[in-house]
């Protein structure tokens, strides 16, 4: 049975890669042709209207107990801040450069593990962090127009950062017996509601609602089974799939946009997925 439950966690992470990859690519889209901070409160309220239908088939919300809302919203202000950076990079960079970033995750993962999931790590575990956030970053860091390097490593390494907070978020959560539906929703509420209230969606048309709409059903796609497979495998097993995303993005932009990738944004791209690989295998 546990076999059956690593592949079926194994088979989500995958869906979840595609996914992400899918909806990062529109985000580019929607960072150059409507008011970054404007669109990032519908779209989180958006991602959580596709999950709603879901709830009945949950288990029932445990909202106020123990330390389920400061979970709630460790995994909110994650992924507002996240939301943001990348929002506001994309417009800068190309679609496969910001998911770099978040691919550095399951790092995070492996060292808030001792600490938050009671899990071990040895020391080449944390060699391997360090040249894998090295390596991949390092190529990028004049990718971002307008920005200085210092400034593109250090947004790049927020966003792992905090990506992989959220992760120990869910799997927190998930052992405080909290459902995945509840998990995404009142993440994604708060957050959505968080950047209306300080961005009013004022000024939005309905081509916009659209164009909004196509890439939050993506996003939460992505976001809904990347949960599945965390809770029924392995946290780090299962980020190391999703660690493919940027090759998958490189992949749909080469075949939209018909040319030839930067080869530090492929150089990197493939960096993250043999490192992951490499924690994951000695974890």
């Amino acid at each position: 049975m546990e076999g059956y439950s690593q592949f079926v966690s194994l088979l989500l992470a995958i869906a979840a890669a595609i996914a992400f990859a899918v909806g990062i690519f529109l985000t580019k889209g929607v960072a150059l042709n409507i008011s970054i901070y404007k669109a990032i409160g519908p779209l989180f309220i958006l991602n959580a209207v596709f999950v709603f239908p879901l709830i009945p088939f949950g288990p029932h919300w445990i909202l106020w107990s123990g330390s389920v809302p400061y979970l709630h919203i460790l995994g909110a202000v994650g992924s507002g801040v996240v939301a943001g950076i990348i929002f506001r990079m994309m417009s800068n960079s190309s679609a496969s450069v910001m998911s770099v970033g978040q691919a550095l995750t399951p790092a995070v993962v492996l060292l808030a593990g001792p600490i938050a999931l009671g899990a071990s790590i040895i020391s080449i575990q944390v060699l391997v962090i360090v040249v894998l956030v090295f390596a991949t970053i390092f190529p990028l860091r004049k990718s971002l127009a307008g920005v200085s390097s210092f400034t593109a490593i250090f947004l790049m390494i927020v966003i792992g950062v905090l990506s992989g907070l959220v992760t120990v978020a869910v799997v927190l959560l998930d052992r405080a017996g909290v459902g995945t539906t509840e998990t995404f929703i009142v993440r994604q509420l708060l957050a959505g509601f968080t950047f209306m209230l300080i961005f009013p969606p004022i000024g939005l048309h309905w081509r916009d609602f659209l164009q909004l709409v196509r890439r939050s059903f993506f996003m939460s796609m992505g976001w809904l089974a990347s949960i599945y497979a965390i809770r029924e495998g392995s946290p780090v097993v299962a980020q190391s799939v999703m660690a493919t995303i940027p090759l998958w993005v490189i992949l749909i932009e080469v075949i939209v946009y018909r040319k030839q990738p930067a080869r530090a944004v492929v150089f990197s791209a493939i960096a993250i997925a043999i490192g992951i690989y490499a924690l994951a295998v000695t974890s």
